[in-house]
């Protein structure tokens, strides 16, 4: 979320493979959510309300699949109003087991976050894809 934290959580929690060359999803992150809020609570039926989360140094232009620091599990998150509930929508990529459940501690964390700054009920909807390896014929 961008929140502050200690040399001890930083030993227990990051790891190569969640940042390393990806970056650090926290980012801009607190902008980011005062975006989403300001956008739910001008516009509530918006859904500019995004939470992008770019590879750190390029731009889109310069896509290449072979760049694991591109290729982030989480892309973006969209949230939206639907029948009086916050509601997020997740684009992630397929991940390695480990992360994916701290991916959804994080949707959620967030997801509760911006309820709390819209005072509105949330609803977190995720559809994990994990993996142990590769499908037939793509190794």
């Amino acid at each position: 979320m961008g929140w502050d934290y200690t040399t001890e959580e930083k030993e227990k929690w990051q790891m190569i493979e969640r940042g390393g060359a990806q970056g650090d999803y926290r980012d801009g992150k607190q902008k980011k959510i005062a975006n989403v809020i300001d956008c739910l609570r001008t516009e509530p039926l918006s859904k500019r309300a995004v939470i992008p989360i770019p590879f750190s140094t390029k731009g889109s232009e310069t896509a290449d699949w072979t760049d694991q620091g591109q290729n982030k599990c989480c892309r973006e998150l969209h949230l939206y109003l639907e029948d009086g509930k916050l509601k997020c929508t997740g684009l992630v990529r397929m991940q390695n087991a480990n992360i994916m459940t701290k991916n959804i501690h994080f949707f959620v964390t967030l997801v509760n976050h911006v309820a709390k700054g819209k005072s509105m009920v949330t609803l977190a909807n995720f559809t994990p894809n994990i993996c142990s390896q590769p499908p037939v014929g793509l190794t």
